[in-house]
């Protein structure tokens, strides 16, 4: 057996050794159980560490008679693309889950480890994170990560079968990282969540809201990213497509950021005592969910699964047919079921031990418009958005409409966009003066989406967004005081994150509703097409043997490549603003002759409020079969630089959240150490003056 297989089932024993400890310590209280699950904790970090350490090497060195490294690299590859390699499978990035999982606890243990804190919780953490993990390992077991490479796959790819080149871009090598480190860290508040709902203690809050942001930051980036790699590499001719796989990773950050307000609000006040850790660990299954999709290859039409849907065959038929053929998908499933059922089971207990302390509140008709009442308003809508987005789809395996998801979810989200407004707003204009803004801004949608029939979409969102994007600024500006500058940053980060989210949607709205395209064919003697007051011709254009003017590496021992190029110039106004050289590369095969595409090098060429959309197409032939003319599919999307900056501007506020929060924190915990200081000293003084007055009685 290999070094690395002989590890990881180390790691399995030490993860079973950790549920056993952690029991006992819960049952027994005895201080040497909970050495012992430190311990273990330590020495299974250190063992997924190493396996997953030894896997990077593997891949580094390019040790192709390891199945896993020959599928995904090859040795002529350069160092960043052997990297990538390693999560571009299901088992390497299930590895890397496993070591995001132990990691954050690991520290936490670390931390904790001389302060006081509530250790029932802190073993039903352990217990739960102790579970994950062993159920994780043991599907990375039937995966067979080590495994040699077959002999024949040697003889037919001797230097490894290469990285995809579609995934040969610096964008893929960091965010599947970024995606699994976040799905790895909330794995923290699921336990932490869980502990709550079994034990009570309050004490969950502390971890949880902590890592529960620190999985935002990430995992808003890691989308970011994907859709960044989507837009620039995938030539779509867009960012998001709404393919299942994409849709299936919304959901856990939809859940996750109503799971981040309820936590603040039961910080604060002690609300949503239940609902809160319901969402956090709803969050954690809809992770489990996104893997199910990703991996259940042939149950949804998707390019992202690994295997394609057969529509002919019916969808429950598919999904028990993969349930039979593979163990993994089986594996998730049944993860989903129990979660979902012990949930449901800790929700009834839970909320019989604090039915008596729940009191029934009324609201005067002035009073529904309140931080409280807002805040309620805003997590339903974020469980409304979740839902319906799942039922969208999981109701279409054969093929999801874009369209379902703009129009139900659009909606969903100008009505969030509405309630924002009187969130960001009524405390400085008042109850009465909000109502009336809230109730024009409604007008003006509904009379917009009447009188613009060609672009209802646009006529009903811009209104509504114009107004929130509005509240947004004058909050951010209203909040920032220079002389309390850390507070302030701290309250301007929260209106940073919302203002980010406004900036997205107006760049979803323009991009996808007011975009052109266009199907130009340009004439290699030089002539030009216009649109949108752009001018597009062709300065030159040729076929190269090989792969030229980008740099990928792929297969030339069965393969011959050649790459067409042309060359197109962009004018406004007389001025050129561009000159850019599209590519196709083509592959041929020297075993069967088939001909394939391998890669379409697009182009945006980015402005200030639109970029221009450039994907070649084709070369039309004339009679003689010289190449007289070529396609080209142009798009121009209006506000992708308020969809890119909204989303750097949600990370930017999160982290700024963390940062001045942590810093507070740590000054109220100095303060309150001086005045332990000084009520120490001062009743030291007290006795000594005591004493004295008594000595001389």
């Amino acid at each position: 057996m290999a070094t690395g297989n002989l590890l990881i089932y180390l790691s399995l024993l030490l993860a079973i050794v950790g549920i056993i400890t952690s029991f006992l310590r819960l049952k027994t209280k005895e201080d040497k159980f909970l050495i012992y699950s430190r311990i273990v904790t330590i020495f299974l970090f250190t063992t997924v560490s190493i396996v997953l350490a030894y896997l990077y090497i593997l891949f580094i060195t390019a040790d192709v008679s390891i199945n896993y490294v020959w599928q995904y690299t090859s040795v002529t590859h350069p160092l960043h693309y052997k990297f990538a390699g390693v999560l571009a499978g299901m088992a390497g990035s299930l590895l890397f889950w496993i070591w995001a999982v132990i990691t954050p606890w690991f520290y936490e243990e670390l931390r904790t480890i001389k302060k006081p804190v509530n250790e029932d919780n802190r073993d039903w953490m352990r217990i739960v994170l102790f579970i994950v993990i062993t159920i994780l390992i043991f599907i990375l077991i039937l995966y067979d990560l080590f495994k040699p490479t077959a002999a024949n796959l040697l003889i037919l790819y001797p230097n490894g079968q290469s990285l995809n080149p579609l995934l040969q871009t610096e964008l893929m090598v960091i965010h599947p990282f970024i995606v699994f480190l976040a799905y790895g860290i909330l794995a923290l508040p699921f336990s932490a969540a869980l502990a709550y709902l079994i034990t009570g203690h309050k004490e969950w809050i502390s971890y949880s809201l902590k890592w529960s942001r620190i999985g935002w930051v990430l995992l808003t980036l890691g989308i970011g990213l994907g859709a960044l790699w989507a837009y620039v590499v995938l030539g779509w001719g867009g960012y998001w497509a709404w393919d299942p796989v994409e849709t299936s990773s919304l959901l856990p950050w939809i859940i996750l950021t109503g799971f981040l307000h309820t936590q603040l609000m039961y910080k604060r006040k002690k609300d949503y005592s239940i609902l809160a850790p319901v969402l956090g660990v709803f969050s954690f299954i809809l992770i489990i969910f996104a893997t199910f999709v990703t991996r259940a290859g042939g149950l949804w039409v998707s390019v992202h699964t690994f295997g394609q849907a057969n529509v002919q065959i019916d969808p429950f038929q598919r999904f028990m047919s993969i349930l039979g053929e593979s163990k993994t998908v089986l594996i998730y499933m049944i993860f989903i079921i129990i979660s979902l059922i012990i949930t449901v089971f800790l929700i009834i207990y839970r909320y019989k031990k604090i039915k008596k302390s729940i009191k029934e509140q009324y609201f005067t008709v002035s009073e529904l418009i309140s931080d409280d009442i807002l805040m309620l308003v805003s997590v339903f809508l974020f469980i409304i958005i979740t839902i319906v987005t799942f039922l969208i789809l999981t109701m279409g395996v054969n093929g999801l409409n874009p369209r379902d998801f703009d129009i139900k979810v659009g909606i969903l989200s100008l009505i969030m966009s509405l309630v924002l407004i009187f969130c960001l707003l009524w405390k400085y204009t008042g109850r009465r003066w909000i109502t009336i803004i809230g109730g024009l801004t409604f007008i003006a949608s509904v009379l917009s989406f009447v009188l613009f029939p060609n672009n209802r979409i646009v006529a009903l969102s811009f209104p509504i967004l114009v107004v929130a994007l509005v509240g947004a600024g004058y909050k951010v500006i209203r909040s920032f005081n220079i002389r309390q500058l850390r507070k302030s940053i701290t309250i301007v980060s929260a209106q940073f994150i919302h203002l980010g989210v406004i900036l997205i949607l107006l760049g979803y709205v323009g991009s996808n509703f007011l975009l052109t395209e266009n199907n130009i064919t340009l004439s290699l003697e030089g002539t030009e097409e216009g649109i949108n007051g752009y001018t597009f011709y062709v300065t030159d254009f040729g076929k190269v043997d090989g792969i030229n003017y980008v740099e990928i590496d792929v297969d030339h021992r069965n393969y011959v490549y050649q790459t067409e190029y042309v060359d197109v110039k962009i004018s406004k106004e007389g001025n050129i603003i561009g000159n850019e050289r599209l590519i196709m590369i083509i592959s041929t095969s020297l075993i069967n002759g088939e001909n394939k595409l391998l890669r379409n090098e697009i182009k945006v060429l980015g402005t200030l409020i639109e970029d221009i959309y450039l994907t070649y197409k084709q070369a039309n032939k004339d009679n003689e079969g010289k190449i007289e003319s070529v396609e080209i599919d142009v798009k121009i999307l209006p506000l992708m630089n308020l969809l890119w900056g909204g989303m750097w501007l949600m990370i930017i506020g999160m982290v700024l959240r963390i940062a001045s929060e942590k810093k507070m924190l740590k000054q109220i915990d100095i303060e309150k150490k001086i005045d332990e200081d000084e009520k120490k000293i001062k009743s030291e003084k007290y006795y000594e003056n005591l004493l004295e007055e008594e000595l001389k009685k």
